[in-house]
This record gives C-alpha cells, structure tokens and sequence, in this order.
C-alpha cells in the first residue's frame, strides 16, 4: 500500500478562534458515493456521515486527525505561519496513529519496528517542547515512515508552504478548491464542519455576548458591532480586529 495524506484547511478568515487543519489518510479502497462536499449537506446528514467515518477508523479502513493554531499565536506568527504550525500537529497525530495501526501488525520486521521507535522519539521530543514544532522539518520524520510503508503523495489545498525540504522522493502537490475535485476531501470537510459546530457551541456559552453561533466567527455586521460594545476577548485576533477597535 501506498500512503497518501490528504490535507485541508478551514477558519482562515475569522475575527475569532484557531486556525484548523485537518489530515485524512486512506487505509483501503472502498465506495465514496455516500459522501458528498459538507457544503452541500444538511447538518443532520453531517452528523450521520461523521458517524460513519469514526467507524470506518474503527475498523481500520482511514486515519483522520487535525491541529490546531490557537488565537494567540495567529497575533504572534502570522496566518501563514499559524497554518504551517497546525498543519504539522495534524501531521504528528497521523502519524502517530498510523505507527500505532502497524505496530502489532504480523508482518512487521525488524527493521520497520526500529524505524517505528525513531519516529516515536522524535515525536516525544517535540511534545516534550511544544516550541520545537514551529520550526521542525518534517522531513526527518517522513523519511523513516517511508522506510516502514512507501510515500505516494502529500496532497495540500490551496497555495501552502509545504514546509518540507524540496528533495523529496514523493509528490507535494497543490489543488487549489480541491475540494469539489477530491472525494476523500470531502470526507476531511464533514469532520471539519461538525467538529467546527461542536466547538462553536462552547466557545458560544464561554462568550454568549459575542452571539459566535449566529456568525461563527466571522466579521459580520453583528460581530463587528458587539466587538465596539464589548470590547475583544481573550478568544479574538487581535492582529485581525484593529480597524474595529481603532474605530470604535
């Protein structure tokens, strides 16, 4: 088998919250005809899909995680960056995932469980430093996996900073809105929209003033007016906001 990972990314825009990148990798081939683009679903056939893909993890069939880039380091890094950072904690938790998938697997050799030891120290050693992950090269990590199971392609929606080194054995590649061109991806946008929603209801009862469930971030009229009320919260962008409070 070949691995492919399939990156997507969602909350670039907002005035408020982290920047979230989500990571799918197939374990199998098996029907995509269930799923749709989450744009195109009701919240309710959202929910019964997201059921339906935990299973399929269940069983062995996918791998899917996502990272965060919390608020905070949007106003210290940059958009750019931020994306960068949680793209490679999505990383690290496939990863991690993957070589727990394998590791008790009756094929395995010697050689595939010392490169899987590798990639746990060096996994343990950026958790044991969170600072380390803003400007580690994946490179390393990628090259062992690839030792254990062949590398087919790491697949990025829009213009990314792949942030891995150029001489690669395997394809990077860039789609832009491959959302309505990937299948796969639109089971990584079904994770993202309920997950999305779950977490705006919380962020919603922490911060009832806001009104987040109605505008989900983003800079509406409504948000932007209860900002000049309220003033921003520990949850906002600051970088993202200041021509509202400059002008409140």
């Amino acid at each position: 088998m070949k691995l492919k990972f399939y990156f997507d990314e969602a909350w670039r825009g907002p005035l408020a919250g982290p920047v979230v990148v989500w990571c799918l990798v197939p374990l199998t081939s098996f029907d995509n005809s269930i799923f749709k683009d989450s744009k195109k679903l009701t919240e309710k056939k959202r929910l019964v899909l997201f059921d339906q893909i935990q299973e399929l993890e269940k069983n062995n069939k996918l791998l899917f995680s996502y990272g965060f880039a919390t608020n905070v380091e949007i106003d210290n890094f940059g958009i750019s960056k931020s994306i960068n950072i949680a793209t490679k904690r999505a990383l690290l938790i496939i990863i991690l995932k993957y070589i727990y998938f394998i590791e008790d697997k009756i094929w395995i050799n010697w050689d595939q469980l010392l490169n899987i030891q590798k990639i746990k120290k060096q996994i343990d050693k950026i958790y044991h430093d969170e600072n380390k992950i803003y400007d580690y090269d994946f490179s390393k990590i990628i090259k062992i996996l690839n030792n254990i199971e062949k590398i087919h392609w790491i697949i990025f929606d829009g213009n990314v900073d792949f942030w891995l080194s150029k001489d690669l054995w395997f394809k990077v590649i860039s789609i832009i809105k491959w959302d309505d061109k990937v299948p796969y991806i639109w089971w990584a946008s079904i994770v993202a929209k309920v997950v999305r929603d779950t977490y705006i209801v919380n962020k919603s009862k922490e911060f009832p003033e806001y009104g987040f469930e109605k505008h989900k971030w983003y800079g509406t009229k409504l948000h932007r007016e209860n900002i000049k009320k309220y003033g921003l919260s520990s949850f906002h962008r600051k970088s993202f906001c200041r021509n509202i409070v400059e002008n409140s």
